[in-house]
């Protein structure tokens, strides 16, 4: 026994073993933490709840409002500008890969082959 462990044991509301509670009687530091857990679990305890009346229903009425917005701003994004949607991305994408490989294609073509392969001047 530690004075870690029972700390941990007090912090975390359990009870302690009789040799614990001893511990914490002698212990400086462990019957520091004993007091100021017993203090706050008093104060916990003496909380009342201050919920005015309806205030339940209230939030899920808002809730429901905010789904119903939402909705409707999702009704709104699927009738996006036709460069927006994804067949379009993908097809601008798709060319653009296309033109790049074509002009590899033809840097190859008329830079790298007649200037080495064929004995042309550099």
């Amino acid at each position: 026994m530690t004075c870690t462990e029972t700390q941990e044991k007090l912090t975390r509301g359990e009870a302690l073993s009789e040799t614990e509670r001893d511990h914490a009687l002698s212990c400086a530091e462990c019957g520091a933490l004993a007091a100021t857990c017993a203090t706050l679990d008093a104060a916990l305890a003496e909380l009342v709840p201050n919920v005015p009346e309806g205030f339940a229903d209230r939030v899920m009425a808002s809730i429901a409002r905010e789904v119903v917005a939402r909705g409707a701003v999702h009704e709104r994004a699927t009738h996006t500008r036709w460069y927006e949607r994804r067949w379009a991305g993908m097809l601008l994408s798709s060319a653009a890969a296309l033109v790049a490989i074509l002009n590899v294609a033809r840097f190859v073509a008329c830079v790298l082959i007649p200037a080495g392969s064929f004995g042309g001047a550099p």
